[in-house]
């Protein structure tokens, strides 16, 4: 059973964190001009159409395979992270599942205006904004476990999952007040599908402003 209390450990792994976040938020502030773009902008697809319907289906399955993925990779990492590198679960299909799912939510967001532009925009600043602290964290846990890492960095990629490696382990102990904070910020995700579904139609109804038409 892991202990609920903080160790030296655990603040010194939380200090390359908050850093993280940080440095995290600052590139995210470039996606508020594309969430702009979608906000002003039409889809060229007719509501209802095939096209419209089929964006619609695919933005659902990659938002709730982002959330849903999330809070599989949650149940792994909540109270391991700071004690053990952790490489089992979806940890032994890629080396950053917590980023994969959450670009598999990026790109559901995007489709979620029903707009491919925005999805590969959203996409494009995921990488931008997002591969550099992939590499950051990844060089952490290389000086902390060293050998232990390479070996797990051989046989595992480090972004695209390699689905035939999964590794299941009999029991995972995780800390229950952490997970619960992840399940609450997943089930967030899913609104992504709800606000993309409230914008078309008010477009639609003239409520919001549309300044560009049959955007694709």
């Amino acid at each position: 059973m892991i202990s609920s209390l903080g160790t030296a450990s655990d603040l010194s792994m939380a200090r390359p964190a908050k850093r993280i976040r940080k440095r995290l938020f600052v590139p995210k502030l470039l996606f508020w001009p594309v969430i702009a773009f979608a906000l002003v902008s039409q889809s060229a697809y007719a509501v209802g159409g095939f096209w419209d319907t089929s964006l619609e289906v695919v933005s659902f399955l990659l938002l709730l395979a982002g959330a849903m993925g999330r809070v599989w990779t949650s149940a792994y990492i909540s109270g391991r992270k700071n004690t053990e590198l952790v490489t089992d679960g979806p940890y032994s299909l890629t080396r950053n599942p917590l980023y994969f799912f959450s670009f598999l939510a990026y790109i559901g967001a995007g489709l979620a205006f029903e707009k491919i532009t925005v999805a590969a925009a959203f996409a494009v600043l995921f990488v931008l904004t997002h591969w550099t602290t992939i590499a950051a964290e990844e060089r952490k846990l290389r000086e902390r476990y060293g050998e232990q890492f390479d070996h797990y960095a051989r046989r595992v990629p480090r972004f695209i999952p390699r689905l035939q490696a999964l590794e299941l382990p009999e029991y995972v102990t995780y800390n229950a007040a952490v997970f619960n904070r992840a399940v609450l910020d997943c089930s967030l995700i899913m609104l992504c599908f709800v606000l993309g579904v409230v914008i078309k139609y008010a477009q639609h109804a003239g409520i919001l402003p549309v300044l560009l038409t049959n955007v694709p």
